[in-house]
C-alpha cells in the first residue's frame, strides 16, 4: 500500500516533503511501472533541498552497470525534462539510481530491496508518477525525501503498424520507378 498524496502542479513539490511527516515509515519497493504497451518515459525534474550534491540516473535494467546520468540536484532546472530512449511494455518497470557525488558517497536504486527507504513514490496518477529521494541512508536522514523531487510521465508512443510501413515501402517504390 502506498501513500496517496493530492497535489496542484504548482505544489507537487511541497506535497512530496510534507507526506514524509507521517511519524511510521514502510519499506516499500518504489518500483516505477509502465501502465501499457509502447510508453514513452519523460522524467521531469522536480527540485532538490539538499546540501549534498548528487545525481539522478536512469537504470536501463538489462544493463545495470551503466547507468545514465540525467542531472545533478546542483545545476537541474524545475520542469527540466529527460525523454529515455526506448519504449516499456505494459508492467515493465522503470527504475532510477541517484549517487551522491560531494558531501557524502552514496548511492541508492529503486531496483535494490535495501534501498527502498530512500525513495517515496506516489503513483496514484499511473501517468504522472511523483518521485522524492532521501539522500542520507535510513535510518540516519531525516526522511523527508525533498533531496531530489521528479516526475516520471508516461504517455502513448505511436509506433507505426506493420501494414503502414508496407504502404510507405510501396510509394517509395512507385516514386523511384516513375522518376525513371
Amino acid at each position: 500500500m502506498r501513500t496517496t498524496i493530492r497535489y496542484s502542479a504548482v505544489g507537487f513539490i511541497a506535497a512530496i516533503a510534507a507526506q514524509s511527516g507521517a511519524g511510521i515509515y514502510v519499506a516499500q519497493d518504489p518500483g516505477i511501472f509502465s501502465p501499457f504497451d509502447n510508453a514513452q518515459v519523460d522524467v521531469i525534474w522536480g527540485g532538490s533541498s539538499a546540501g549534498y550534491t548528487g545525481e539522478l540516473q536512469w537504470v536501463e535494467t538489462a544493463f545495470e552497470s551503466s547507468p545514465q546520468t540525467l542531472w545533478t540536484n546542483k545545476n537541474a532546472t524545475p520542469s527540466q525534462t529527460f525523454r529515455v530512449p526506448r519504449l516499456f511494455a505494459s508492467g515493465e518497470r522503470v527504475d532510477f539510481r541517484y549517487e551522491i557525488i560531494s558531501g557524502g558517497i552514496d548511492a541508492f536504486s529503486t531496483n535494490i530491496v535495501a534501498d527502498w527507504p530512500q525513495f517515496v513514490v506516489d503513483d496514484s496518477d499511473p501517468l504522472n508518477v511523483i518521485v522524492g529521494v532521501e539522500d542520507i541512508r535510513y535510518p540516519s536522514g531525516d526522511m523527508d525525501h525533498n533531496d531530489a523531487m521528479f516526475r516520471v510521465v508516461f504517455s502513448q508512443a505511436v509506433v507505426p503498424s506493420p501494414g503502414s510501413m508496407a504502404l510507405l515501402g510501396a510509394g517509395g517504390l512507385f516514386m523511384v520507378r516513375r522518376r525513371r
